[in-house]
């Protein structure tokens, strides 16, 4: 996902709720976290954490994410990508 253009190249409202949980959950500052960053390599994310993160993450937005979706989730813009599809479908 992270190679594919994506209308979330700025700040959006979804985008910016995912921020403010992944803020909140890793107890980091929220200008610390970027529609760029990596969940493992730069939020330093492990399998585990990564998991609990994105079924938190369907949760909240009260939706279900494809085993083909999490595994392309890599970046907090395509976590966005597929939570907005997830809502918008």
């Amino acid at each position: 996902m992270t190679n594919q253009t994506s209308p979330f190249a700025i700040s959006n409202p979804l985008q910016s709720r995912i921020i403010d949980l992944i803020s909140w959950r890793l107890n980091l500052p929220a200008s610390h976290i970027h529609p760029y960053s990596r969940l493992r390599e730069d939020l330093h994310l492990d399998a585990v954490d990564l998991m609990l993160l994105i079924a938190e993450l369907e949760s909240r937005f009260n939706t279900y994410l494809s085993k083909e979706e999490v595994e392309a989730i890599e970046t907090v813009q395509d976590a966005s990508f597929y939570l907005y599809k997830k809502a918008a479908a």
